[in-house]
């Protein structure tokens, strides 16, 4: 028997783009397409004509294994002077570029669909790599289509709601032309128009049709690690599966290893659920051979030994401070703030604004993020110039400061009885050997909470409660602007 086929980048990444097209589905019901495999020059383009809630074009780029998308009300033109606005929606599946037919009404996009037009794109490499141009809102591309063809621009404006919003217009070439273009208004492999698909109803997309359940898409993720028990519940309070957990790691896995690669870890082991765990911090107990270890830790530096945690039911990764290869060089910080159960959210947060403010004042840059509890972790980056005694030695001045300005708000004793009614500042997690819960690592907590990264002005009304599982991967944007650069800070001497 052959071996399988080791995991290319891009079909990881298709995976991991797909995560908001996944989240708008329930694949027990709609028989829409979860994946594709690309095409042999890996830029191919489709225009579907689509008559849902309002007649528009979806206007569908071929890049790193989806199709990027955007809704274009009156189509492309091949008139230079018209600038057609686009809406950016999200990233689709390849086999989403075959279909036409019908939508029954009621289902997400209900309607009729004709393949307006295809062929292949090829981008204006003089303006630079097209993935970096879409980060700063441009495009500039060729079309080699039935219809569509010679150079265009696209460009974004404005993103009101987080929806990105941009125009899309021909530049002036031979293939320009003063000619309505949308006036050819036939299938271009059928033929057929608007009227005749909608009446033809062997096309027609039936709801009773099965799509493919979540343990279907998991076995569609490309890595080598062999999953088993996909249907077994890890989260009895919300019924989600062994199944869920793996598609939420492999869909965060670039954001997560960017936290836990080359570190040396702690695992809260669930293969039975979560609330029968166990703490490994090195392999006494058998983990994939994805997982690395040593004496005192396990580690795991890619997609595939993420994939092999989540298949061992892995529900909270703990991290050290410091890198596996620079072992007694501590490189992040963590302030844990553990309220007392008289404290409420409001005073975490207060907390957390505070701390970062004196670290401001130390000219050091902090991020903060959830704990997945009734927490939060401010995290300080910094250059592995320190000692374990001395780095720990650091947080604990810094901590007992803020109890110092603030007795009655603070503590630094790690008694719960002692605390009344104050907030614990816990700079213990900064010891040699000692971890602190993983930036996107899920947690064993009723409702699947992840510890989260987020922004200093989104920690102000955060709930936390709402990032779980199911809900981290459709969030948009950087929450810890700066942490490359932040990396490289040095503690200073004195603590303010």
């Amino acid at each position: 028997m052959a071996e399988p086929r080791a995991p290319n980048d891009i079909e990881r990444r298709a995976y991991e783009k797909l995560a908001e097209y996944r989240k708008k589905r329930d694949f027990s019901i709609t028989p829409e397409p979860a994946s594709g495999k690309p095409s042999e020059t890996g830029y191919s383009f489709v225009v579907q004509k689509h008559h849902a809630s309002h007649l528009h074009y979806d206007f569908r780029l071929e890049l790193d294994g989806v199709l990027l998308s955007w809704a274009v009300p009156k189509g492309v033109s091949m008139r230079p002077a018209d600038k057609r606005f686009a809406a950016r929606t999200e990233d689709h599946p390849l086999d989403y570029g075959d279909f036409e037919g019908i939508i029954p009404k009621g289902e997400y996009g209900g309607g009729t669909v004709m393949l307006w037009d295809h062929g292949t794109w090829e981008p204006y490499l003089p303006e630079g790599d097209p993935r970096e141009t879409l980060k700063r809102g441009k495009l500039v591309f060729d079309l080699h289509g039935e219809k569509l063809k010679g150079r265009f621009h696209m460009v974004r404006t404005k993103s009101p709601g987080g929806r990105e919003q941009w125009l899309i217009f021909k530049s002036k070439d031979p293939y320009a032309t003063e000619e309505d273009i949308t006036l050819k208004d036939k299938s271009v492999t059928t033929g057929r128009s608007m009227e005749e698909i909608a009446g033809a109803p062997d096309r027609i997309w039936h709801s009773n049709k099965s799509g493919p359940t979540i343990v279907d898409l998991v076995k569609q993720i490309p890595t080598q690690v062999k999953f088993t028990n996909l249907d077994k519940v890890l989260y009895p309070e919300n019924g989600l599966t062994k199944a869920a957990l793996i598609a939420y790691y492999a869909t965060m896995a670039d954001r997560l290893l960017e936290h836990i690669a080359g570190r040396p870890l702690a695992l809260l082991r669930c293969p039975d659920g979560r609330t029968k765990c166990f703490f490994q911090k090195h392999a006494t107990v058998p983990l994939p051979p994805q997982v690395k270890h040593g004496d005192e830790w396990v580690r795991v530096d890619d997609f595939e030994g993420v994939m092999a945690l989540a298949q061992s039911g892995a529900l909270e990764l703990h991290a050290w401070g410091s890198l596996e290869k620079k072992l007694e060089k501590p490189d992040r910080m963590v302030i844990d703030f553990d309220p007392d159960v008289e404290l409420d959210w409001q005073k975490v947060v207060d907390a957390a604004l505070e701390l970062r403010e004196r670290l401001k004042g130390m000219k050091l840059e902090s991020f903060v993020k959830t704990t997945g509890g009734k927490g939060l972790h401010v995290v300080i980056p910094c250059a592995p110039k320190l000692g374990w005694d001395e780095f720990k030695d650091w947080s604990k001045r810094l901590a007992e400061a803020m109890e110092k300005d603030s007795p009655d708000r603070f503590t630094t004793n790690v008694r719960k009885s002692a605390r009344g009614g104050k907030m614990f500042v816990d700079y213990l997690r900064n010891g040699r050997g000692a971890t602190a819960v993983a930036a996107y690592s899920t947690r064993a907590r009723e409702g699947a909470t992840v510890s989260c990264p987020v922004t200093w002005d989104e920690v102000k009304t955060v709930k936390p409660k709402e990032l779980t599982i199911l809900t981290v991967p459709g969030r948009k944007g950087d929450p810890w602007p700066g942490w490359a650069e932040a990396q490289k800070q040095t503690l200073p001497k004195k603590i303010r």
